[in-house]
């Protein structure tokens, strides 16, 4: 933080007391103890000003303590007084106020809530930031009582004083909603998760050749995937490689259920296109935050062709070894792609539970693949 203000220490002189006495010479009365102590005290030296790499640093490492103390005010004072705070599929909230008040809501609605930062990556001021959270539905409109537990994503734009100045948040929607559904079929949506006990990774963009290589890759491997059919992504996949859309009920393991995946989104929009503003390396980890665009011409799982447009933000954190991608990770709302085509109505805070509860992709997918530890 700046330090904006240098204490200024006043001292008082002491003045010179003279005695009128006729049989005695004037005498000099000593300055006080009072007025000794305080010439003596040094002027404290002003807080050294954190440079703004060390203060996104503090930003990110105290950034869960606020939300697990269950107050609103000092988690919107992680931010901006004007702070966007987006999520895919929402309206937003701008300015601490809106902030506090989404906050006070959803405390409300888990008394235990709880979240956790799993990996952080930091290139420059952009931070993208994993996180788990879980509560216990027992509050607000209809509490289930059901534990929830998803995993989700926030790419923070921070100031050079360590505030953030507008997040885009990533969670799927319909997974919460199911998971606090007592209707939900299982199998059908993401098992809730407990909140994780291991130390948060943190991995920072230092500009290596490592890493430009690393990017590299990372473009190749998109170049496949929007090249028509999506086949030429392939390549960047192994048998080994493990893919997890959270927006599905479990992990995909190796190139065919991953082929499968492709093919998927291919069919229900072979017009799709993506652009991606924020794409960084840190370490072997590549950042994407994209937004993919097409027309539904295609069936998506039990979903027939609407041929209505959709827009679908994401976030992948891919991390690859040896030329390969070892482990994909997509975060993104698929409620987005639902109200897009009208299987559901559009978000608000106040949409019931279990409204629009099951993704199409996970309908469309064959998972085959065990369910995420």
């Amino acid at each position: 933080m700046r330090t904006t203000f240098v204490a200024l220490l006043g001292l008082c002189a002491a003045s010179l007391v003279i005695a009128c006495d006729d049989d005695k010479k004037p005498t000099e009365t000593a300055p006080s103890a009072t007025v000794s102590a305080a010439s003596a005290a040094p002027t404290p030296p002003p807080a050294p000003k954190l440079t703004p790499a060390e203060a996104i640093a503090k930003a990110v490492k105290s950034y869960a303590a606020p939300y697990n103390a269950h107050d609103p005010t000092a988690v919107a004072a992680l931010y901006e007084p004007n702070a966007k705070a987006l999520q895919s599929g929402f309206p937003g909230a701008i300015g601490r106020d809106a902030i506090a008040k989404n906050m006070k809501d959803t405390f409300g609605r888990y008394s235990d809530f709880k979240v956790a930062t799993t990996r952080t990556f930091t290139h420059g001021n952009t931070v993208a930031l994993e996180w788990v959270l879980t509560g216990k539905n027992d509050g607000g409109d209809k509490p289930s009582g059901l534990q929830v537990g998803v995993n989700g994503v926030s790419v923070l734009t921070y100031d050079d004083d360590g505030l953030i100045k507008e997040q885009h948040l990533y969670f799927d929607t319909p997974t919460l909603r199911s998971q606090r559904d007592p209707l939900a079929k299982a199998g059908t949506f993401r098992a809730a998760i407990a909140l994780p006990t291991a130390p948060t990774e943190n991995h920072v963009s230092k500009g290596t050749p490592d890493e430009a290589k690393v990017l590299d890759t990372a473009k190749g491997l998109y170049a496949g995937f929007e090249k028509k059919g999506g086949m030429d992504s392939m390549a960047f996949v192994t048998d080994d490689s493990v893919f997890d859309d959270y927006t599905m009920p479990a992990s995909l393991k190796g190139t065919k259920a991953i082929k499968d995946y492709v093919t998927t989104f291919w069919t229900a929009f072979p017009d799709m296109t993506q652009t991606k503003p924020i794409q960084f390396a840190a370490d072997d980890y590549v950042v994407t935050e994209g937004t993919m665009v097409g027309t539904q011409k295609g069936a998506l799982g039990p979903l027939k062709a609407s041929n209505k447009p959709i827009s679908f933000q994401f976030v992948d954190i891919f991390r690859f070894k040896d030329g390969k991608a070892a482990h994909l990770d997509t975060y993104g709302n698929s409620a987005e792609i639902l109200v897009a085509i009208g299987a559901m109505p559009p978000l608000t805070p106040a949409t019931p539970a279990g409204s629009g509860s099951a993704s199409p992709v996970a309908a469309a997918v064959p998972t085959g693949a065990p369910k995420p530890k």
